[in-house]
């Protein structure tokens, strides 16, 4: 029985935590079985669809898995597959990704699909749509069929900054294994991934998330499967979600990407009763912020906090001061799909740049493990809830480098965030070209726009030029039309970009850097 301190909850959706005498409402004796498919399907995987069936807890219900059924439809097919399985599965975590052929679909389309799991337990033979979680409703899952990679050109890597795989596993939520979440992201045409586990899951013992394990064979393990699992075709990065301490001492997540020391961080775990202080505080990790080979990313920072967490678990928000004084320039501000959440984070990031702070957006999406939809608790204890606003790589942080090196490109700054379109511009002077990340001094310039879409995202609705001036704090708002191809500098400041489509597709661009003249 699970006695540990439960003030917060996640996705997918733990439903076997329970206090003494007193379980949820939506609590089975059955494994957690899930299933899920990836957002969009691209044409290099000659439309073999990947369909992932994730079973938890199996070692405290065991089940025998029988058949699987997928059926897909369009607006004029359809198609119905079964998976004869007959497997025992006995262990906490299962996972299982079938293939599907979707050749007899036209391209270009959304397809729904629902995906039929056949069970046997003790107490007789089930069959579930999706998944086995109470009162989420009969649905369907959505997956966009395109013979077209994403819009990004030649040498612009597309990937995933925040998820959560199958070592963050407590009380309250489980990710998918990182095999599985490889085959998920190749098949939507990203190229490669940060694996931000909680530091204070990263820690734990194999068998036991409320023991630590001092020589930290989780961790460990979690580098060697990225390391196996990431090529230079899709570069998959260990990292660690850290909960550390802010400037006043609250927690706070930090994404530490390629280091090579763990940074325990259990102030906000829900390890112990009432003890929720920050192991470590940002100031301790001035040495760390100085190496060349890793990154560090400031989680999250617009996302609301509930007042429970506050209370219970000592969060708090990152402050402008803990991003100067720790020397954190990337900002992973874009972390849900909800139209208020997406324009809060612009806001907070458009606030800083026009005090003259140098930070760079990026975008990721808190996944743990929803490809399609996200599962989670609404009501402790009472009710869950399904969502599409953090599904893996539905918003997406796009680099251009050389070659895929997420780390390096990231920090070269040369960067652009949304959900699928491309936007991209220079600016042109004395034979010299400037791209975003760079700076240049005031003046006239001549500017270069390149901006891409696809059937998925329908045409181009708006495209803006947004100019920031420190002096006036304010930023000016051109159309493409308004510039006529030139712009003139006498302030320093900032030029960046925004672009929409007729079908929701969203992009922002870092800037280009103005000052003064020399």
């Amino acid at each position: 029985m699970i006695t540990r301190f439960l003030p917060f909850f996640l996705a997918y959706a733990e439903i076997h935590y329970h206090f003494p005498f007193l379980k949820p409402k939506y609590f089975k004796k059955e494994p957690e079985i899930v299933s899920d498919i990836p957002i969009r399907l691209v044409n290099k995987n000659n439309f073999s669809l990947p369909v992932l069936i994730i079973i938890k807890d199996a070692h405290l219900f065991p089940i025998k898995l029988l058949e699987i059924k997928v059926s897909v439809k369009s607006s004029n097919q359809s198609l119905n597959r079964k998976f004869e399985i007959n497997e025992p599965i006995n262990s906490s975590y299962y996972s299982r990704i079938l293939h599907l052929e979707l050749k007899i679909f036209e391209p270009e389309q959304f397809l729904k699909i629902v995906v039929e799991i056949k069970f046997e337990n003790k107490k007789g033979i089930f069959s579930i749509l999706n998944d086995n979680y109470q009162n989420l409703g009969t649905k369907y899952y959505r997956v966009y069929l395109t013979a077209n990679k994403l819009p990004y050109p030649e040498h612009w890597y597309a990937g995933e900054t925040h998820y959560h795989s199958n070592y963050t596993n407590d009380q309250v939520e489980f990710g998918a294994d990182i095999p599985a979440v490889k085959i998920m992201a190749k098949a939507m045409g990203l190229n490669w991934l940060f694996v931000t586990d909680h530091s204070y899951d990263l820690d734990d013992t194999e068998d036991n998330y409320t023991k630590t394990d001092p020589e930290l064979k989780k961790w460990l393990r979690m580098k060697a499967e990225c390391s196996a699992n990431s090529n230079q075709e899709f570069q998959i990065i260990p990292g660690e979600e850290v909960s550390i301490g802010n400037h006043k001492g609250k927690n706070v997540h930090l994404l530490l990407i390629n280091e090579q020391e763990f940074i325990t961080g259990s102030g906000d775990g829900a390890e112990n009763w009432f003890s929720n202080k920050p192991t470590h505080n940002l100031s301790d990790l001035t040495k760390i912020n100085k190496k060349i080979n890793n990154l560090l990313i400031a989680a999250h920072p617009v996302d609301p906090i509930p007042l429970l967490q506050k209370l219970s678990l000592r969060r708090g928000y990152w402050h402008r001061k803990d991003y100067i004084l720790n020397n954190i320039k990337h900002l992973q501000l874009i972390n849900s799909a909800d139209p208020i959440q997406l324009n809060k984070a612009v806001n907070y990031w458009r606030k800083f740049l026009l005090q003259g702070d140098r930070f760079s957006i990026i975008a990721g999406n808190d996944a743990h493990g929803n490809f399609n939809i996200m599962r989670q608790i609404s009501i402790p204890f009472l009710k869950l809830y399904s969502s599409k606003n953090q599904c893996f790589g539905q918003y997406q942080t796009v680099f251009n480098y050389p070659k895929n090196d997420p780390v390096a490109g990231l920090k070269n700054n040369q960067v652009i965030v949304g959900n699928g379109p491309y936007l991209n511009f220079q600016l042109h002077k004395n034979n010299q070209i400037y791209k975003i990340g760079d700076e240049v001094n005031g003046g006239c310039y001549k500017i270069e726009i390149e901006k891409k879409t696809s059937v998925e995202f329908g045409s181009i609705t708006d495209t803006r030029i947004l100019i920031g001036n420190y002096t006036l704090s304010k930023e000016k708002d051109l159309s493409l039309d308004d510039s006529k191809g030139k712009l003139e500098f006498s302030d320093p400041g900032y030029i960046r970009m925004s672009m929409k489509t007729e079908k929701g597709g969203r992009v922002w661009t870092n800037p280009i850097w103005i000052s003064t003249d020399e």
